[in-house]
């Protein structure tokens, strides 16, 4: 009985006797330990103005968002209607159709191949993807019946540059110059419309805009239009078998955002013309 009653008695010193220890002295030890733990816990922020305090990304486009003229030309990733290519192809009516569809009535011509000229058009993006642009696409249409009864449909094509655009942002007082030139080709005749002269065309357009950009800090070809033409059967028949009878001229638009009091109308115009004729 003494030996059961023993060992209960160190039983409980065994349990109790920490707590006794860290009361020693009538001082709450486990309390003040609790204490010190959340004074060293991190804390949210219990405020508005601790968490407007914390630091925001920086909107890289900022600048030119407070400028939606000069945003609409010097965006680096949008599509956008201030930068194009514009397209124009000649075909005849049955171009228009696919195999075995019949024809339209006549009434419904030029509603036919105003709904079939997006997808014409878009096929010149390949031009674009493989020269100056990293993203195309139409963005305009129309057509329209010549003389010889053929379709002439137009287009606006859309595209992202490839190439840097340059920093406008650094430019004080600056607003947008443009100039347009046409592309110069040699001989009497335009060069044929095939693939390889539209990238030529491109690339050469692109080549001045990149030399713009080097002097003036930025530059942003804002269109090429190509102008084309058929020749007439008078014209084939003094040229060899087999001549492209489509003929193509480019207009190129250089758009720069520049100081007017450093850079006039006129003088733009005549370093574009200058850089042009170098190339």
């Amino acid at each position: 009985m003494k030996r059961g009653y023993l060992s209960f008695v160190v039983f409980l010193v065994i349990l109790i006797g920490p707590v006794i220890a860290l009361n020693f002295g009538g001082t709450n030890t486990l309390g003040w330990l609790g204490e010190r733990t959340a004074a060293f816990t991190p804390q949210p922020p219990t405020s508005a103005q601790e968490i407007a305090a914390e630091p925001t990304p920086e909107d890289p486009f900022q600048w030119l968002s407070d400028r939606p003229a000069v945003r609409e030309v010097f965006i680096p990733d949008e599509l956008t209607a201030a930068r194009y290519i514009g397209v124009e192809k000649i075909i005849r009516h049955e171009e228009l159709l696919v195999f075995g569809e019949a024809q339209p009535a006549d009434n419904l011509r030029e509603l036919y191949a105003a709904a079939r000229a997006p997808a014409q058009l878009i096929e010149y993006c390949a031009d674009i993807l493989a020269t100056i642009g990293t993203s195309c696409d139409v963005i305009r249409t129309e057509a329209r019946e010549n003389r010889e009864g053929k379709w002439v449909l137009d287009g606006h094509l859309a595209y992202i540059p490839i190439a840097d655009l340059g920093t406008p942002e650094t430019v004080a007082n600056g607003q947008l110059i443009s100039t347009k030139a046409m592309l110069p080709f040699e001989g009497d005749l335009r060069p044929p419309n095939d693939a390889q002269t539209r990238t030529d065309m491109l690339q050469r357009a692109q080549s001045v805009c990149d030399r713009l950009r080097a002097q003036l800090g930025n530059c942003v070809l804002t269109l090429v239009a190509f102008d084309l033409q058929e020749l007439w059967i008078t014209d084939l028949e003094a040229l060899p078998a087999g001549t492209n009878p489509q003929r193509l001229t480019a207009t190129a638009e250089f758009t720069v955002y520049a100081d007017p009091a450093q850079l006039d109308d006129t003088a733009f115009a005549d370093l574009v013309a200058s850089l042009m004729n170098a190339t």
